[in-house]
């Protein structure tokens, strides 16, 4: 029964991991277009010196290599910059929000107190960030420039090599030796088990660890904070055969046990920390800490919720060939894009074909496997994530302007200012009167407020009508502030907030009240000055800059 307790907090963990899958894009977008710029450079003005005279084309094409480079540094140090910027706000920015949103609940279920600082946190995901983004330039900035001339060096001389042997022609050499370039990619990593990596792929590695590291991470330090060890296991369609027990259950890092009549599996039982275990490579399971008899667990939806723990390993299995369908598409058409540059008929019929067969054929397995949907993007080619990188850090930068400026607005208008951001950013984009208003409000105040750090204190006299520009004078009588005085730009008095009624209550009803001043100089040039009489209201600006002017009824005079 659910009664007074609440769902453990949960998260949009598909958008989180998508952001992070769209700067892993960046890098292999990256590769494919620096691998343009080499087909181009080697393509450039045609095969005929290539057929009869190879080693003045080759010597042409290496004497080319520097501007190449010049051209490739320039457009690695553009991406990787647009994509460092994204994972550490991926990092540090969402993680943090993870961290603190999971332990405002987790003390709000407990009945605890405030969250307090958590400038360690901020400290711990910066480290995470920069371990990552160092160990990216280095490969990006430093290792692909090197693997891009080196592919570049390669296909020029194998091409030559065959042209020269007479193994095939100018065209045909070029061909089949940038398709086996192209199958290659740029590489420039090694692992422990002697695998050669593709520089894109690795970084997709480094970016996808580290961001499942800080968003699981995130969730579970706070319940480790507050001595909490155990957690909701969420659940998908598709599981491994370690995981496929757990979903949507409560699990531990602790032993198994019940608690209020909750049954709680452990972890370990489920090879957690091993790579092939609950939580391991690849698994895209996150788990939320979970207090029983305090949370209850989520609804499901009809998606998953009637799903078994066998059918979703069979799941996971069709979900695999279909991944494996949509890489071998998407590779497809990365040959089909190059034998195009390249203008090889033979070649763009070829992999026309195969893409055919291939869609078909994943269309097929789709009808076959109900629970599947085919998402195009992951069978794209070109749609330059750099661009769309570039657009979610202009508007994260409106986000946090306009967010910034509500803050301001909120400390000088207290109470006064819109409830929410949400509503201050309503009136800022579709409301231009009510903005206009909330703008000169905001302006008045704040001048006040300036001028009100250059405070003078007079004491039982009068006080001056000329003085420092932008300033105010407090005059106090007797131990109490009878007016306040400001002086504008020029230095001439502006008006006088008066504080009392002037020994006359039946005509000054209004306490506190406004006197203008008004200045002007007559037909000989001479200076003159007028205070206003009666009494006049504070304006909302007077009344918010000015809120610790109470009015005093003590009947001093004038």
């Amino acid at each position: 029964m659910k009664g007074n307790k609440r769902p453990p907090i949960q998260f949009n963990d598909e958008q989180l991991l998508l952001q992070a899958s769209n700067v892993a894009d960046i890098y292999h977008q990256l590769a494919l277009d620096l691998f343009d710029n080499v087909v181009e450079r080697v393509t450039e003005r045609g095969t005929v010196y290539l057929d009869k005279q190879p080693y003045i084309w080759q010597l042409e094409k290496m004497q080319q290599m520097h501007m190449l480079n010049e051209e490739n540094l320039k457009l690695i140090s553009e991406r990787s910059g647009v994509a460092e910027e994204q994972l550490r706000h991926i990092v540090e920015n969402e993680g943090l929000k993870l961290y603190t949103d999971t332990k405002q609940q987790l003390m709000e279920d407990l009945g605890r107190g405030s969250l307090g600082s958590n400038n360690y946190i901020q400290e711990i995901l910066a480290d995470y960030a920069n371990q990552a983004i160092d160990e990216l330039h280095n490969l990006i900035n430093t290792t692909l420039p090197k693997a891009v001339i080196g592919a570049y060096q390669g296909i020029v001389e194998q091409s030559v090599a065959r042209v020269v042997t007479g193994l095939s022609t100018a065209d045909k050499a070029i061909s089949d030796t940038v398709m086996k370039w192209q199958e290659k990619g740029f590489q420039g990593f090694k692992d422990s088990a002697g695998r050669n990596w593709k520089i894109d792929n690795y970084a997709r590695t480094v970016i996808k660890t580290t961001t499942y590291r800080t968003f699981r991470e995130m969730r579970t330090r706070p319940a480790e904070e507050l001595g909490i060890d155990t957690f909701y296991f969420s659940k998908k369609a598709s599981a491994r055969e370690m995981c496929a027990p757990l979903q949507h259950q409560i699990v531990t890092t602790g032993h198994a046990r019940t608690e209020h009549g909750e049954k709680i599996l452990a972890l370990d039982d489920y090879g957690y920390g091993k790579p092939g275990g609950c939580l391991g490579i690849n698994c895209g399971h996150m788990i939320t800490p979970f207090i029983p008899g305090a949370n209850y667990k989520p609804d499901l939806g009809e998606d998953v919720a009637e799903v078994t723990p066998e059918q979703a390993e069979e799941n996971a299995n069709a979900e695999a060939k279909q991944r494996a369908l949509e890489r071998s598409i998407r590779a497809n058409k990365e040959k089909l894009h190059v034998a195009e540059k390249l203008g090889d008929k033979e070649l763009i019929n070829r992999y026309k074909a195969k893409l055919g067969t291939q869609r078909d054929a994943l269309k097929s397995w789709i009808d076959d496997h109900p629970f599947l949907y085919r998402d195009e993007k992951r069978e794209k080619y070109h749609e330059n994530p750099s661009s769309f990188a570039k657009e979610e850090g202009r508007q994260r930068e409106k986000n946090q302007k306009v967010a910034s400026e509500y803050s301001e607005i909120r400390r000088l208008l207290g109470e006064y200012a819109p409830l929410s951001l949400d509503k201050y950013r309503n009136i800022r984009y579709n409301d231009s009167e009510e903005y206009k208003r909330l703008s000169a409000l905001v302006k008045s105040v704040k001048t006040m407020l300036e001028a009100r750090k250059n405070t003078t204190v007079i004491v039982n006299d009068k006080a001056p009508v000329l003085h420092q520009p932008n300033s105010v004078v407090d005059l106090y009588k007797d131990g109490d502030l009878i007016q306040r005085r400001y002086f504008g730009k020029t230095g001439k008095a502006k008006f006088d907030i008066d504080n009392t009624d002037h020994k006359q209550p039946e005509h000054h009803k209004k306490v506190p009240h406004v006197h203008y001043w008004s200045w002007w100089k007559d037909d000989n040039g001479i200076q003159k000055k007028k205070r206003s009489k009666g009494d006049q209201e504070l304006t909302l600006a007077q009344r918010i800059a000015n809120e610790d002017l109470k009015g005093i009824r003590h009947n001093y005079g004038k």
